[in-house]
């Protein structure tokens, strides 16, 4: 017994000790971040602006493309307050000013009133970028949803021959290696290791999958 109870401490000793890095090498899985000059747009993804959008903004004005794009998010509130809350599009210029920045945003329409997942956000993008002649697309979205992201854009940019790359955009509330110290990285990363097999089985918007 008193020899069971000692391998059971020690085993209990070695998870606590290793417990960081395990969980934030759980955590890198779900990171893509590989942006590389000379792309023909950057494409902001809805969700999370008061990150993604700066992050977008500063490969703007890193040279990594002359151009940057938003994509058109379905608003599911009371119309009644919807007045409350700003747009990404008005999100996206109020941040702009405040970094002084000279470039416009414009918005990608959707096909159907809004996108409602990262797929629709694909579908949308791909016929924006095949009207316009696109070859290299950089992504922008919050670091865990790299993957899950870069995984639904490339189903629905199958046989496309576009490049398509991945820019993951910091917080300053939780990292890979600091995630479970906060209820929003929680949150984040248990939540992704649900919506990223859902998406793996699948090549169209699922309800139960919100867009970001």
């Amino acid at each position: 017994m008193k020899k069971w109870l000692f391998v059971l401490l020690i085993l209990s000793g070695v998870g606590v000790w290793q417990h960081q890095k395990v969980l934030t090498t759980y955590a890198s899985f779900f990171t893509v971040n590989n942006p590389s000059k000379g792309a023909d747009a950057i494409i902001v993804l809805s969700g999370s602006a008061a990150t993604r959008i700066p992050r977008g903004l500063e490969l703007y004005g890193s040279g990594y493309a002359s151009k940057v794009f938003l994509t058109d998010e379905k608003r599911s509130m009371n119309p009644k307050f919807r007045k409350f809350f700003p747009t990404n599009a008005q999100l996206a210029e109020a941040i702009i000013a405040e970094l002084g920045m000279e470039v416009e945003t414009p918005v990608i329409p959707s096909l159907k009133g809004g996108a409602t997942s990262t797929f629709d956000e694909a579908y949308d993008a791909r016929t924006r970028a095949e009207s316009e002649g696109w070859q290299h697309l950089i992504l922008v979205t919050d670091a865990f949803h790299t993957r899950r992201a870069l995984h639904a854009f490339e189903s629905v940019f199958n046989g496309s021959g576009i490049r398509l790359e991945m820019a993951a955009a910091p917080n300053a509330i939780f990292r890979e290696d600091n995630w479970w110290t906060s209820d929003q990285g929680i949150s984040a990363y248990v939540l992704e290791s649900i919506k990223y097999p859902v998406y793996l089985l699948t090549s169209r918007n699922v309800s139960f999958v919100r867009n970001d």
